[in-house]
């Protein structure tokens, strides 16, 4: 009866006491910043926190499909919780950005940007710089606030939203995006 107690009582906890990596930092990659265009096919490029990791570019039929190769590509998951700017081009943002809220549960605060050129951006220049430059160009007034929640509240209920536009040059524009309808 007395072994029947121990192995009820301590089986349990040999059973939960595991070396999975999956809970472990190391093993995964922390994403700082996603490029995304297109619309048939995805064109990803995403900037990660460790400084000593370079940009990955990867493409798929959808997000999800890009995202499994880029893991591929860095042989680690990508965790998208802290994501900080998402930069979009030439896709369905309402589309894009309902997308990385739900389903990437990217933070409330992660703001939004435009350009044509997101990926080379992510490329040649520091993600956190990027952002930097976003957060200080809304307060100096040249945009306006490009939070997810409120570009993707201004997109769901007016149909467009206006956006800081990233160029090459630095300079820091603002933009309107529209909502796509399908035909």
């Amino acid at each position: 009866m007395l072994r029947k107690i121990i192995l009820v009582t301590f089986l349990p906890l040999f059973m939960l006491t595991g070396c999975a990596s999956s809970g472990r930092v190391h093993d995964k990659d922390y994403l700082r910043a996603v490029s995304i265009s297109g619309d048939e096919r995805k064109e990803i490029t995403l900037s990660f926190f460790s400084e000593d990791k370079e940009s990955v570019s990867v493409s798929g039929e959808d997000i999800d499909s890009a995202i499994e190769a880029a893991e591929i590509v860095t042989g680690k998951t990508v965790f998208t919780g802290y994501t900080e700017l998402i930069i979009l081009g030439d896709c369905n943002c309402t589309e894009v950005l309902s997308y990385l809220l739900n389903k990437w549960k990217v933070s409330p605060s992660c703001l939004v940007a435009y350009s044509r050129n997101g990926a080379s951006l992510l490329r040649d220049k520091d993600a956190e710089q990027l952002e930097g430059a976003v957060k200080e160009a809304a307060e100096q007034g040249k945009v306006r606030n490009s939070d997810i929640i409120t570009v993707l509240g201004k997109l769901l209920n007016d149909s467009e939203a206006e956006l800081p536009e990233l160029h090459k040059s630095g300079d820091i524009t603002a933009c309107i995006v529209e909502k796509k309808t399908d035909s």
